[in-house]
């Protein structure tokens, strides 16, 4: 039954009402999930910032000290 909720629900709807200040990060070349899919959520979350990384799905390992940048530099300027 989770599987079937997880293929008939969707969170988009909802995103326009996120007021937290939100960070997307996506891989450039990411084949499991594409860059696109980051666009999307950050055009759909208020004042959300979309980045992206050089690298593939697992950046966060691959590009650690790329993606620590990016992070710290998001929660060091932005307002809660």
């Amino acid at each position: 039954m989770q599987l079937a909720a997880g293929i008939g629900w969707s969170s988009l709807p909802w995103l326009a009402f996120l007021s937290q200040p939100t960070l997307v990060i996506a891989g450039s070349d990411d084949p499991i999930v594409p860059a696109v899919n980051g666009r999307i959520l950050a055009k759909l979350i208020p004042d959300a910032r979309f980045v992206t990384i050089d690298d593939g799905h697992l950046f966060l390992l691959t590009s650690a000290e790329k993606s620590a940048s990016i992070i710290s530099d998001f929660l060091a300027n932005s307002s809660t």
